[in-house]
């Protein structure tokens, strides 16, 4: 076998890795287990949940090998609890804007581009929806096909378009439409607001259902915020921030009362987790509930 020179550092054994993160100061506490551990989640996985707890690749004193697992445990557990409240704002974005558009054009006026702000986004927008229906094996998908020619009205295309595409449709909308979503469904929140938020929260699903991780991570595309929030979100880059919003993007105050708690469950679980590398203030329980 002839093997080819590359410029990144060869791979490690478990071993191996062990020794690197001793020699680095971390403590071990059962060698057997953390070798279990690294066996299902890998090196450069765990190793990014390490960033806040050394300095200069030395872990600070008294860092243990379980006290990284349990950051990384707090996160898988963290992302399907964002999992669950992104998708109960999906299905009522899915709804209000089926909603609107076919009470203001009819259920087919989506296709016309003079519905829309931007020609040239709503071409895109038809395209990814044309490619996402001949892929789809939904047996719903398959009957409009043969029984309307292929014609889907907006509450059937809902059903089809990934978040992101919803987004980016909902974000070309007209603005008077936009709005008038706004004012009918989220207590007259501005269209642009609501594009916004949905926007970021299409973006925290996408990492939170490819395994990407939360904790101590800065997001490029932060919600918009109203002055007021400003005052209380000193760190618009963390994950708090889309959290903070979706308050606002729920209806149903008892259930998200409850989603709250159960955050706070977690959070006081996982006593190692530093709150303010998700973006959390001391006071965020109270700023989340209504």
């Amino acid at each position: 076998m002839i093997r080819i020179s590359h410029s990144f550092k060869p791979s490690k054994t478990i071993d191996e890795q062990l020794d690197i993160f001793k020699s680095r100061g971390l403590i071990i506490e059962d060698e057997l287990w953390a070798k279990g551990i690294l066996k299902r989640v890998s090196y450069y996985r765990f190793t990014a949940y390490t960033l806040s707890l050394k300095t200069d690749d030395v872990f600070h004193a008294g860092v243990t090998f379980k006290q990284i697992f349990r950051l990384y445990d707090f996160d898988l557990k963290f992302r399907l609890l964002l999992l669950e409240i992104i998708e109960v704002v999906e299905v009522s974005m899915r709804t209000y804007i089926a909603l609107v558009l076919a009470d203001k054009y009819d259920g087919m006026g989506y296709i016309d581009s003079e519905n829309f702000d931007d020609a040239s986004k709503h071409a895109k927008f038809i395209a990814d929806l044309d490619q996402l229906l001949k892929q789809s094996k939904d047996v719903f998908v398959k009957h409009y096909f043969y029984k309307y020619d292929g014609e889907f009205p907006i509450w059937v295309v809902n059903e089809v378009i990934t978040l992101g595409v919803l987004s980016k449709m909902f974000k070309n909308m007209k603005k008077q439409d936009k709005n008038e979503l706004g004012r009918k469904y989220y207590a007259r929140v501005n269209g642009d607001y609501l594009a916004s938020w949905l926007h970021a929260l299409s973006n925290l699903r996408n990492i939170c259902a490819h395994y990407g991780r939360t904790y101590n991570r800065n997001f490029s595309i932060p919600p918009k915020l109203f002055v007021r929030d400003h005052k209380v979100i000193k760190d618009n880059y963390k994950v708090f921030t889309p959290v903070y919003v979706v308050k606002y993007m729920i209806n149903d105050k008892t259930y998200w009362n409850s989603w709250v708690e159960r955050l706070r469950a977690l959070i006081d679980e996982y006593t190692e987790v530093d709150k303010g590398l998700i973006g959390f203030p001391e006071d965020w329980y109270h700023l989340l509930k209504v």
